[in-house]
């Protein structure tokens, strides 16, 4: 599937393009979004960039630097600027950059749209993976001991950013391989591993609700028991009375 990368320093103009290309373009793009030319640099270097989304001015690294420099990591990218300038100089340097096209912001969402359904014309059906997804991809080692921190650390913070810290890579990078390679996300592995772990510290007996809801990681045992019911429909005091109840 081909991957959009969005990029704009003006936080809600970002997300909100991500959610509607990510409705417009389900199952035909993943969808990817960050803040700064940076970040972008960094994400590129974890997946092929198909097209690229960037505004123009942009603290730092201007989109049109960050083109020249996608395009020396991926030069089968396709470049589109959306900025809030209609300054001819732009618009002249973004084509003689062979940028794909130029929108302006105030045209709406559907000049946007139509412009990234023209970019995906005699789009490859199949892209490249990145050298690192392929690599990640023949070298799972490093998803043995992601698990392996996952379940010595139940009671700590198990965020995507601390496993990705973990792991040495980006978050959104981490997130999508994670899932590309064993079909599940994150979150569920982490609430399946809390799960079977809280089952059999209620089994043994030995430790209370307050107790098992605190080496799961949570802050109350309030938000351990709805958490519990939702992952086994039963509250945590019923499931220790019926495995008790079974074992008698």
């Amino acid at each position: 599937m081909p991957v959009l990368l969005i990029v704009d320093d003006e936080m809600l103009i970002a997300d909100g393009l991500h959610e509607l290309l990510e409705q417009e373009f389900d199952e035909r793009l993943q969808v990817l979004c960050c803040y700064s030319a940076a970040e972008a640099l960094e994400i590129a270097h974890e997946f092929c960039i198909d097209l690229l989304l960037t505004d123009i001015n942009m603290p730092d690294t201007s989109g049109l630097e960050l083109h020249s420099r996608m395009i020396k990591l991926w030069p089968q990218c396709r470049v589109i600027y959306l900025t809030g300038y209609s300054d001819f100089e732009y618009a002249r340097t973004a084509l003689d950059q062979h940028a794909f096209a130029y929108v302006l912001k105030g045209e709406g969402d559907d000049c946007l749209v139509n412009t990234i359904e023209r970019a995906l014309e005699n789009f490859p059906k199949k892209t490249q993976k990145s050298p690192s997804a392929e690599s990640e991809s023949n070298t799972p080692e490093w998803i043995n001991n992601l698990h392996t921190y996952i379940h010595t650390h139940l009671n700590s913070d198990l965020s995507l950013n601390t496993l990705a810290d973990f792991c040495h890579f980006h978050p959104v990078y981490l997130s999508h391989i994670y899932k590309e390679i064993t079909g599940t996300t994150l979150s569920d592995t982490i609430n399946q591993a809390r799960k079977q772990a809280a089952e059999t510290l209620l089994m043994n007996g030995h430790m209370t609700v307050l107790e098992v809801s605190r080496a799961m990681g949570f802050a109350t045992d309030n938000y351990f028991c709805r958490w519990f019911r939702k992952q086994t429909g039963m509250s945590p005091h019923s499931y220790r009375k019926q495995h008790i109840k079974e074992r008698s």
